[in-house]
This record gives C-alpha cells, sequence and structure tokens, in this order.
C-alpha cells in the first residue's frame, strides 16, 4: 500500500497551525470560563445561513453532508435557559445532535461532537465528526460538558463537520496513529467493507487518496479532466442565526 507524498515544511506547518487534526481533536476539550457568542455585522461567511428557532423544541436542521455517495443531514434540538447577561442572551443547556441517512450505501454515523472555544470570529465551534458504519445516530451534550456559554439574540451557532476514516490503527493503548503529515494511519478495508473516501481500489492495486483539503482551489485539470472523487471534507462549515 503505498502513502502519501511528503509534504512541503511549510505546507505542513500551516495545516498545524490552522487545521485541526482528525480524530486528534475530538481529544481536546473545551476550557473553562464563561464563553458569550456575540452578533457579528457584515461577515460574508454569515450571508448564507438558516435559522434557529430557541422559542421550538424539535429537532432543527443545522447542516448536510454527502459521503460514500450517501446523502445526510445533521439535526440538533436545543435547550436554552434565562441568561445572568440579561434578556437579550440564553444560556445554552443542552444540545442533542442527530444524523439521518437519506439513500444511503454506508450508513454515516456520529463518532463524537466537540465543542472549541479557539474560533477567533464567534468563540465557539461545534465540530461534529462523523463515520461510516457507525451505530452511533445521536449525541446529547449535558450542561455539564458545555460550560458557561450564553448566546446573544441574532448571533450564529457555527458547526463544522469532519469525516473519520472507517478503519483507523490504534496502539496497544487503543490510541489512534498519525502519519508525519498529520493524517490518520487507517486500513482500506475490514474484508467485508471498502473505505473509498480514503482509498482508490483497482485489482490489487490500494493507493491512499490524497487530502484534498490541503490542494488548492482552482482550474488545474489532469488530461483535461476535472478532479473528482476525493473524499468530501469541504463544504463543511454552517451558521445557522439564532432567534428567541
Amino acid at each position: 500500500m503505498k502513502t502519501l507524498k511528503s509534504i512541503a515544511p511549510l505546507s505542513l506547518f500551516l495545516l498545524l497551525a490552522i487545521c485541526p487534526l482528525l480524530l486528534q481533536a475530538q481529544e481536546r476539550p473545551m476550557g473553562d470560563g464563561l464563553v458569550v457568542i456575540k452578533k457579528i455585522l457584515n461577515d460574508p461567511k454569515q450571508a448564507y445561513s438558516s435559522t434557529i428557532d430557541l422559542n421550538d423544541d424539535r429537532k432543527q436542521l443545522i447542516m448536510a453532508g454527502q459521503n460514500y455517495q450517501t446523502n445526510y443531514g445533521i439535526y440538533a434540538a436545543i435547550k436554552m435557559a434565562p441568561s445572568s447577561l440579561g434578556s437579550n442572551y440564553r444560556t445554552l443547556e443542552q444540545i442533542e445532535f442527530e444524523i439521518v441517512n437519506y439513500k444511503p450505501t454506508y450508513f454515516i454515523g456520529l463518532d463524537s461532537v466537540v465543542v472549541s472555544t479557539t474560533r477567533a470570529l464567534d468563540g465557539l465551534t461545534f465540530k461534529i465528526y462523523t463515520k461510516a458504519m457507525s451505530n452511533t445516530t445521536a449525541i446529547t451534550m449535558n450542561k455539564a460538558a458545555l460550560k458557561d456559554i450564553h448566546f446573544e439574540e441574532g448571533s450564529y451557532l457555527h458547526s463544522e463537520r469532519y469525516l473519520n476514516p472507517m478503519f483507523p490503527q490504534k496502539d496497544a493503548n487503543g490510541q489512534v496513529q498519525f502519519m508525519e503529515d498529520g493524517e490518520v494511519v487507517c486500513m482500506a478495508d475490514n474484508g467485508l467493507a471498502f473505505d473509498f473516501e480514503f482509498f482508490y481500489k483497482d485489482g490489487d492495486l490500494v493507493v491512499r487518496r490524497e487530502p484534498y483539503d490541503l490542494l488548492q482551489l482552482g482550474t488545474k485539470t489532469y488530461l483535461g479532466e476535472a478532479p473528482s472523487g476525493m473524499p468530501g471534507k469541504r463544504c463543511k462549515q454552517s451558521f445557522n442565526k439564532i432567534v428567541f
């Protein structure tokens, strides 16, 4: 099995400094302290968004994705309480994430959800890790896991989704192994299913796909054909405006 080509030192530095490592980020807990999600004006990334109505306790769509030729939606049921910051704020008490598959090849499940407070724009991101053939379809985070989070009315709930490989390799202590470029060491198959989001297979030839999130978007083609079939990590974030 061939491995990925080595990444230039500058690219590797940018990867480690900017992008959270796949799976490894799941082990980073949110820091303690007050987190206030404020309104952000004139942000072009938030020009395309949906709305979360905190007066409604039903599951509301926060993002959609496509992997393994499977379309799926990720929903959230959110419980809020009055905030000590005033009537224009609400405190996040509980959030339940659920994934729904539509016409699946492999069923996509939830691997984990992490609350990250490292984002500079509005201070908080829900990182939603998905995995094919996971039996987990719902994850609930309670007040203890959410710490002290307050949303201002008109602010945005920001989410990012990440795809984990189906068959990650672990050491004797059960820790996921990583390559030098930060990608997860994983197997192409388990004898029953093939992970075609992370590998190519043609007969006996099995090749790891290049992590195309590291590639620059553009018009570059090979023999006149646009790149296709690479792991679906782009278009991985969503903004949902908070109203109550």
